[in-house]
């Protein structure tokens, strides 16, 4: 993957981030941790999902310089 490809798909994860960020806000507790039947269950298991693979591409970008 070039630079500008990595840099790139950073910037569009940032901007969705932000956005289901937002989304979430005006939810309360129980509605994000409700279970809507998708793959994580609920949009609370979603997010954790996001996080973690977030942090493990962190972890990989890391290591590699």
């Amino acid at each position: 993957m070039s630079l500008t490809h990595a840099r790139t798909r950073a910037r569009y994860n940032a901007w969705m981030n932000e956005k289901i960020y937002q989304a979430a806000a005006d939810l309360s507790d129980d509605d994000r941790k409700k279970d809507r039947g998708a793959f994580c269950k609920s949009l609370h298991g979603t997010l954790n999902h996001i996080l973690w693979g977030d942090l493990i591409w962190l972890q990989r970008f890391a290591a590699a310089t």
